[in-house]
């Protein structure tokens, strides 16, 4: 096992400099030293993909870069990957963490696909990487393999497995001072109808929907970082009569911003969108956002129709009402803390996650229609 200190003076060690990332959990003890490093400055991105453009930029400009991403965000990555950095030749360090390798729990199926398939896709657009495992060799040994790919003007992936790098520490246990994302799972239900569809982003909020009570309205977004918007748009327009809930992260929302505009455009008037704006991810290990965002100025700004912020605990349960009943599209921004069901159980340990696809349309269209077997011979 690499220490966190040991794995940032290896980055730095062969040159890189500047580093950009999503959070991972692999890496958060490496991200909990790495702005206090005195030769890395490191630059949050909203997606894997602006990550890569941004180290790429830094790269272009004379300085040594590198990224730190999961390969849950590797289709993120694709595209600056294979028509920027490959075409352009311009040699970054990418290092990904791999979870789901070399197999994936059966709580993680989210993770299954990537954890098999990005060492044969990393193949066939050909580009070269190594890894980095818990008994495997030095990572300045890696590193310095790694180099010889990068002075020929390739990129390089090193692909991290669980316990490679050392594990941050885990988050203090004093109670949360404000609103959590439990509080406003318990809030919201409380208000809706047993039969009125629910979306919950990935993390800790769809954990705390499931252990808020579990019931077939509800979709619980395992991975697919960022579109539990996109996907509660295509919903409620199919269902228009029909309130439909999305429960989105600060995190996830900045993920693809853009989605605020298709909202806003496709203005779905029984679509009710709520962004819980705790500053960080916390189910990583609550490295913060990049930015602080006013997410009512952007929702209005693409077309929300109505756009609430509820700053407190005191005030959360009257405006999740006005929020519910208001015209749509609704941006609902509540401003919280890390903190309730903090871990827990994820729905897919007691569900697979094709059944709760599976419950979810049948709740929203009733059962599919038999279809009795015949022969026409």
């Amino acid at each position: 096992m690499t220490s966190a200190a040991a794995f940032l003076d290896a980055l730095a060690g062969i040159g890189v400099r500047f580093v950009s990332g999503v959070p991972c959990s692999y890496f958060s003890a490496p991200l909990q030293l790495i702005d206090t490093h005195p030769d890395l400055t490191y630059v949050p991105a909203a997606n894997e993909g602006g990550a890569l453009a941004a180290a790429a930029g830094a790269q272009l400009a004379g300085t040594g870069s590198a990224v730190l991403i999961q390969n849950s965000g590797f289709g993120n990555l694709i595209n600056p990957l294979t028509s920027l950095l490959l075409p352009y030749r311009i040699p970054v360090l990418i290092v990904m963490s791999m979870r789901g390798w070399p197999s994936a729990t059966a709580g993680e199926p989210q993770h299954r696909i990537m954890g098999q398939v990005v060492p044969s896709w990393l193949r066939t657009i050909d580009v070269p990487f190594a890894e980095l495992t818990a008994g495997g060799p030095q990572v300045t040994d890696v590193f310095d393999r790694a180099v010889q790919h990068l002075q020929q003007g390739d990129p390089v992936v090193l692909l991290v497995g669980k316990g490679a790098i050392e594990a941050a520490p885990g988050p203090a246990t004093a109670p949360p001072q404000g609103t959590t994302g439990t509080t406003l799972v318990t809030t919201v239900l409380e208000q809706l109808r047993s039969d009125e569809p629910v979306l919950s982003t990935t993390g800790y909020l769809s954990r705390a929907l499931f252990q808020a009570g579990d019931r077939p309205g509800n979709f619980y977004m395992q991975g697919s970082m960022g579109h539990v918007a996109a996907v509660a748009l295509g919903v409620a327009l199919q269902h228009p009569t029909q309130r439909v809930v999305a429960l989105d992260g600060d995190g996830a929302a900045l993920m693809h911003l853009g989605t605020f505009a298709a909202v806003g455009g496709a203005a779905p008037s029984n679509l009710v969108h709520i962004v819980f704006d705790n500053g960080g991810y916390e189910s990583t290990g609550g490295q913060p956002v990049p930015a602080t965002v006013d997410f009512a100025a952007v929702a209005a700004a693409c077309g929300y129709r109505t756009t609430l912020t509820a700053d407190d605990e005191p005030g959360l349960r009257d405006t999740v009402t006005h929020a519910l009943s208001a015209p749509g599209p609704v941006l609902l921004t509540v401003r919280g803390v890390p903190g309730g069901a903090a871990g827990g159980t994820r729905a897919s340990e007691g569900i697979t996650v094709d059944a709760i696809a599976t419950r979810f349309q049948t709740q929203l269209t009733g059962p599919a229609p038999h279809h009795s077997q015949r022969s026409d011979r």
